[in-house]
């Protein structure tokens, strides 16, 4: 177990992180719980809208792995590079591949859906409601690109303190967006998304004021980034973005697969994923804490010192994980009932609910070294396992046991398990190799 300093450092990194990307999740539970009373359908419309908007941003959540590890590495290094540079680098990435994302994901919205829904009153309500995400995809950009400077800077709290708000804004606009009070329309789910893509802009601004006010004197838009820095971004981003990419795309094939099973199914499945993520989000808390102690500790030329900061990390991911998940799988009807107003969804959801949050606190560690191991340098083998047990192992065995040979949810969820366990294992092997102490960045 590591010792008491260790874990108090790596707690004071990780605690804002995931108060942060907790928030963040906390938006789409937020817009599931709220749009619930509309029915199976809105929830289930939410979920694929959610995924096929993740799907997208992909594209540019690399960005914070690759700004974090170029901010924590050079303060290792003690650079006298300014330090905004690379958020610099980070923020132009954001607008150059975010914008042309945005233009074609919302004009080809409608022809997405259709392939992912069979339900023509989920391809209703998703679609405008995708089609507003889309409109925020540069603002999420920006903001991973924020996240990447503050944690590699060591200052989470400021990055907490502003998801925080949008948490806040948002959960305020849905209150009146939804069902039209205060003299507002009733929007309904689309109202929802209006709520989300506000708060996404609100926080880049936000973060844009307080940078400048702090870093103006350290480059921040004053700095024009080289463009070998902007391949740099590219390269260290790009495994983390192609992971995201593979990952929220096997989810929407996931999606489809649950589907074929039934809307009820879909609509539990689509609650039991969003709170596993609440997991993940929580694991990426602990990997980001690692990734900026390990860049950090490397570029202090001590590579065991910061093979240890991954374990012990590790350790606590899975310790702390498996605490919190406890209540979840003792008291499952209680917190399905939160998302789900169907008898019959919350029935069929209550064992597999268990069996995947008993096992969270495991699946913690592929979280927490594969984000470390992309901010290293060393993702494109994180790519090759992710798309390996995904997209080889797990789908192709979900498709089997699902829609093939009509078994449920319960069945379901044990070939989640076992692809969890694989995963996690070979993740492990990976950091435990050591390869990535000799990568440059």
């Amino acid at each position: 177990m590591p010792s008491r300093e260790r874990v108090a450092t790596i707690f004071k990194l990780a605690f804002p992180v995931s108060i942060a990307l907790s928030s963040s999740l906390v938006m789409s539970l937020i817009d599931l719980a709220m749009v619930a009373p509309l029915g199976s359908q809105a929830t289930a419309a939410v979920g694929l809208s959610v995924f096929s908007q993740t799907l997208v941003l992909a594209f540019v959540v690399g960005i914070a792995p690759a700004v974090q590890g170029l901010v924590a590495r050079r303060r290792g290094e003690g650079s006298t590079e300014p330090k905004c540079v690379p958020l610099n680098g980070g923020l132009l990435t954001a607008l150059i591949v975010g914008a042309p994302l945005t233009i074609f994901g919302y004009f080809f919205a409608p022809f997405f859906f259709s392939l992912i829904s069979s339900d023509p009153e989920v391809t209703k309500i998703g679609v405008p409601f995708l089609r507003v995400l889309y409109t925020a995809i540069v603002a999420a950009g920006m903001g991973s690109a924020f996240k990447g400077f503050w944690t590699g800077m060591e200052k989470p709290n400021v990055y907490m303190a502003i998801v925080l708000f949008m948490s806040f804004l948002n959960f305020c606009l849905n209150y009146v967006l939804i069902s039209g009070r205060f003299g507002a329309p009733a929007l309904g789910a689309t109202g929802a998304a209006i709520g989300t893509a506000i708060s996404l802009y609100a926080g880049v601004i936000i973060n844009f004021a307080i940078t400048y006010l702090h870093f103006r004197k350290d480059g921040f838009l004053t700095v024009k980034p080289e463009r070998s820095l902007l391949v740099r971004i590219f390269k260290v981003g790009l495994p983390g973005t192609m992971q995201e990419f593979f990952f929220s795309a096997g989810y929407i094939v996931f999606y489809w697969m649950i589907g074929q099973v039934g809307t009820a199914e879909l609509a539990a499945t689509n609650v039991q994923v969003r709170i596993s993520m609440v997991f993940a989000i929580l694991s990426m808390s602990l990997g980001s804490a690692s990734a900026t102690l390990v860049s950090k500790t490397v570029g202090e030329g001590d590579p065991a010192g910061a093979a240890q900061w991954g374990w012990d990390s590790g350790k606590l991911g899975v310790i702390s994980i498996t605490l919190l998940a406890l209540p979840l799988v003792l008291f499952p009807r209680f917190f399905l009932s939160i998302f789900l107003s169907d008898p019959h969804a919350i029935s069929i959801a209550v064992r597999p609910w268990q069996l995947v949050t008993a096992l969270a606190g495991l699946g913690s560690l592929i979280y927490i070294f594969a984000y470390t191991l992309v901010s290293v340098g060393d993702g494109s083998r994180v790519v090759m396992i992710s798309f390996g047990t995904q997209w080889l192992l797990f789908l192709p065995a979900v498709w089997i046991v699902g829609p093939y040979l009509h078994y449920g949810l319960l069945q379901i969820s044990f070939i989640q398990a076992a692809y969890g366990a694989l995963a996690a294992s070979l993740i492990t092997a990976i950091w435990a190799q050591g390869r990535w102490k000799k990568i440059k960045i």
